[in-house]
């Protein structure tokens, strides 16, 4: 299911600023940037920024706007770009220079977090960098954040007694208001002073001040790690973040059923293991899918505990209540509308009909295990992977079993409910169990469709480019889109061009990833203006992963894909910023499932789609190795 329009998006178009008098149009503009920044509409703010820069090409405020919306989708090279814009020795002592100060110092650090060697003159560079932008915001405001993050950076290029003395500054400034970030800042620059104890009561204070502003909660345990000493670590006790379980479960058996597995009468022991399960977990966001059974439970008790929930059903919900919920009752599926009510969100995996495609169901899985790992990323925590399973159950397509096996490879940590111990079977009614659970389900066919990862591309500002350059294009872009799909260790199931226009599909989305994050590089490389083009030119890339139908082209005569998700993954591209890569959620968390580390994914927000296609979270694919 696409996500709904954001707030505001009929009101306000993205890049378009309401017109009032003459007088009010910078103010206007600025004020609508920030609005789109505060809702976290990141890169509409950026695009806003872009097109106010036409007009407004001097406003400090704009460009300093621009590198803050950046910095938040994790573009940190061109944050800087921006920031470089602004002239922040001209600013004087305002809010506008503390914050353009504030943001020199941010971005300092996390160049400094991003290099390997802490001990290398690039890091020393960007230590240095960071504690002089921040002193300067602290010598503007007087105020602890940028006090205390100055120390931080000092203690950690190695200038103790620089760090100690801004972190008595930081104790001592002014606090606008006590929140928990005044606690947070408090309890850093004692746990720089050695002073653990108070250190531990201030972020515990902080944390309790903060409670569900789990993204707040996060921002003080990436600062933890990034201080990185045993005392820091320790420390990281007192702001917890929240579980994120990813859930699976068996379902309630089938009434044809022969030998028990989950039978009805232990459902009231299977609801009663998990609350108590994750009654002693504390707070927690959980994944699941929403079949009859251990699913249902699971999302009733996390839901009755007051705690976050997301469901991702595999396909159209009608169909996903015929498949996985109906035939156990008409109670069942009123307890199944209960709680998909009642989720913070409803993913559908695919929108379109089940059609007997059991690999909806490991597409689904994915996404849970995907979307499970992310947040926790985005939490500074590491995921659970919660069951209720019996163990020896064989693996199947989507299954259980099989979601915990993919888990387990990518070591992450695993509780299991254990049905069989409940239910007190003896091993001949499990090995019954077991042959009956590896028999193929009635109605179910070959699965038409199979998860592919499709890239779209193009070039920008390809239709300005003169006529007479066209044959030097083809060779240039052509070729080298050709020699890059050549050199790949896994080979893309499918290709087509159109001009400036790509379209590729691979296997799994690391294939893809890779091919774009290296053709995106050797494009960087070329003599745009040889061809009429500016030498900024670059190309946009969008990313998809979904289930999609293999058929004939008799046209082209060679296999081809189709589907709505070919569909969604067009309408991708036309959006994305030049020279950046823009994926799908769905793409992002299959990647993460997909269990390859040389990739990562920047949440950039819910954004509207190419010819009205709907909305999409969407997040910028980049190799660990940059900005």
């Amino acid at each position: 299911m696409l996500p709904r329009p954001f707030a505001g998006l009929a009101a306000v178009r993205p890049g378009h600023i309401p017109a009032r008098g003459k007088g009010h149009r910078l103010s206007d503009i600025t004020s609508t940037i920030r609005d789109a920044l505060d809702a976290g509409r990141n890169t509409e703010a950026l695009d806003l920024a872009r097109n106010a820069t036409v007009e407004s090409e001097n406003s400090a405020e704009i460009h300093y706007l621009g590198a803050l919306a950046s910095a938040r989708m994790g573009a940190i090279g061109e944050a800087a770009q921006w920031l470089a814009r602004v002239d922040r020795e001209q600013l004087g002592n305002g809010p506008l220079a503390v914050d353009a100060w504030s943001l020199a110092g941010r971005i300092a650090k996390e160049r400094y977090s991003a290099i390997g060697d802490k001990t290398c003159a690039a890091a020393r560079e960007q230590a240095r960098a960071a504690i002089e932008n921040y002193r300067r915001a602290f010598g503007i405001s007087g105020s602890a954040y940028p006090a205390v993050n100055a120390a931080t950076m000092a203690m950690l290029s190695g200038e103790p007694e620089l760090a100690r003395t801004l972190a008595r500054q930081a104790l001592n400034a002014q606090a606008a208001s006590v929140d928990h970030w005044c606690h947070a800042s408090r309890g850093e620059a004692r746990l720089l002073l050695g002073q653990i104890d108070e250190a531990r009561a201030h972020y515990a204070e902080a944390h309790r001040l903060a409670g569900s502003k789990f993204g707040d909660i996060a921002s003080m345990r990436r600062q933890l790690l990034l201080i990185g000493s045993a005392d820091a670590r320790a420390l990281l006790e007192a702001v917890p973040a929240p579980r994120v379980i990813a859930f699976s479960g068996h379902m309630i058996d089938d009434p044809a059923r022969t030998s028990p597995r989950f039978p009805a009468g232990l459902e009231a022991r299977v609801a009663s293991a998990l609350r108590e399960k994750l009654s002693s977990l504390g707070p927690a966001i959980g994944y699941a899918q929403a079949a009859c059974g251990a699913d249902i439970l699971f999302l009733e008790a996390m839901q009755d505990l007051g705690m976050q929930t997301e469901i991702v059903l595999p396909f159209a919900k009608s169909d996903f209540v015929a498949a996985s919920v109906r035939f156990a009752g008409e109670a069942w599926v009123a307890r199944f509308e209960r709680v998909h009510d009642r989720a913070a969100r409803v993913v559908l995996a695919t929108a379109e009909p089940f059609l007997g495609d059991d690999v909806l169901f490991e597409h689904a899985s994915n996404l849970i295990q995907g979307m499970a790992f992310l947040r926790a990323r985005a939490l500074s925590t590491q995921p659970l992977l919660l069951t209720v399973r019996e163990p020896g159950t064989p693996v199947r397509v989507g299954g259980t079993a099989a979601t915990a096996e993919i888990w387990a490879r990518k070591d992450g940590l695993v509780d299991n409910i254990d049905l069989a111990a409940l239910r007190g079977s003896d091993v001949t009614a499990r090995k019954h169990a077991e042959a009956q659970a590896s028999t193929p389900q009635a109605g179910h066919s070959a699965a038409p469709r199979s998860l592919k990862s499709l890239f779209f591309g193009d070039i920008s500002g390809f239709s300005r480019m003169p006529e007479q350059y066209t044959p030097d294009f083809a060779k240039m872009f052509l070729g080298t889109s050709k020699r890059i799909l050549d050199s790949l260790e896994h080979a893309a199931v499918d290709a087509n061009t159109r001009g400036d226009g790509l379209y590729v599909v691979f296997d799994r989305p690391s294939h893809a990833a890779e091919f774009a994050v290296r053709l995106q590089k050797a494009l960087g490389t070329f003599d745009w203006p040889a061809l009429g083009l500016a030498q900024e030119t670059s190309a946009r890339i969008g990313l998809h992963t979904g289930p999609v139908f293999r058929t004939f082209d008799p046209v082209m005569a060679k296999i081809t894909f189709y589907g709505t998700h070919v569909n969604l993954a067009a309408r991708i591209e036309p959006i994305v910023p030049p020279g950046h890569i823009f994926v799908t959620e769905a793409f992002a968390a299959s990647l993460v499932a997909d269990d390859d580390d040389r990739f990562s994914c920047h949440y950039l927000g819910t954004l509207p789609l190419a010819k009205q296609f709907g909305d999409a979270r969407l997040y910028r694919l980049a190799s660990t190795t940059e900005d």
